[in-house]
């Protein structure tokens, strides 16, 4: 079976640094690389990145089969768009993506570093179902409509408290949960214990972000995250899931990813 055709939306900087690695970004479940390109992408570029985001297979503007896709797949996808942009790059993940992004981090070299934003973590989500079950069942059900029946049918009150803080209004909430879709059935179950990454070798810089009041990934799944990649660990006070969305956390977020690229060298050519 051939590969599906996959969108890859972007963002250039204005004048191009020769050697300089470019960011391709991982979207979550129920999306699409839409969740980019309203801020982080020309955000990056206007920093001088080369940005880029995929829609993995069935999202957004991608071909594909969703309903049965799997986690193997979704690496495949991510595959290819790194291929696209010359073989090697920045692999930033945010949630589901960041399980993806993990996955492509343990194969070869094409990967020089890996952010992971509200990522789910190497052991999966049963930990994040049993925390969310507890503390929001409202939530649970509310997606578990959104994976059956589309956005149409959820509550844009509940899915604003799931992904958004306060600081966003309730009409670019309701504009953003339009956007949203359903997931792969497939993914779903896989993503509550999946096949465990592979530390790569040699070891590259990672770097681990999220919020205390994200409901989905609560900061025991981010200290996890960060102790098995031994990477850099920053829990944001009071930030929600949706980081590149939220309108008072999408840019202090961009910023501390900016700061620690630099740090690790990365503002410079490789």
């Amino acid at each position: 079976m051939s590969a599906p055709h996959l969108e890859l939306l972007h963002a250039l900087p204005a004048t191009a640094t020769p050697g300089r690695l470019p960011l391709l970004f991982v979207h979550g479940s129920y999306c699409g690389a839409w969740v980019w390109a309203e801020t982080f992408l020309p955000y990056f570029a206007r920093a001088g990145f080369a940005a880029y985001a995929v829609s993995l297979r069935g999202h957004g503007g991608s071909e594909g089969e969703l309903s049965l896709a799997t986690l193997s797949d979704y690496v495949q996808d991510v595959r290819a768009a790194i291929g696209h942009l010359g073989g090697r790059c920045i692999l930033v993940g945010h949630s589901m993506g960041g399980i993806v992004a993990q996955h492509c981090l343990s194969e070869g070299n094409e990967v020089a570093a890996l952010v992971l934003m509200s990522s789910v973590p190497p052991s999966g989500l049963a930990n994040s179902a049993l925390t969310l079950m507890m503390s929001s069942p409202d939530l649970m059900v509310q997606f578990g409509l959104l994976q059956s029946l589309g956005p149409s049918a959820v509550s844009g009150d509940v899915i604003r408290r799931a992904m958004l803080s306060d600081a966003t209004s309730d009409a670019e909430a309701n504009r953003l949960l339009s956007r949203f879709q359903t997931e792969s059935h497939c993914i779903s179950l896989e993503l509550m214990s999946p096949p465990p990454p592979r530390r790569p070798v040699p070891a590259r810089p990672v770097l681990v972000l999220g919020g205390t009041s994200d409901p989905m990934i609560p900061p025991s799944d981010l200290r996890e995250s960060a102790t098995f990649y031994n990477a850099d660990l920053e829990i944001l006070d009071g930030a929600p899931h949706g980081l590149m969305l939220d309108s008072a956390w999408w840019q202090p977020t961009a910023d501390r990813i900016l700061a620690w690229l630099a740090a690790k060298g990365f503002s410079a050519t490789h």
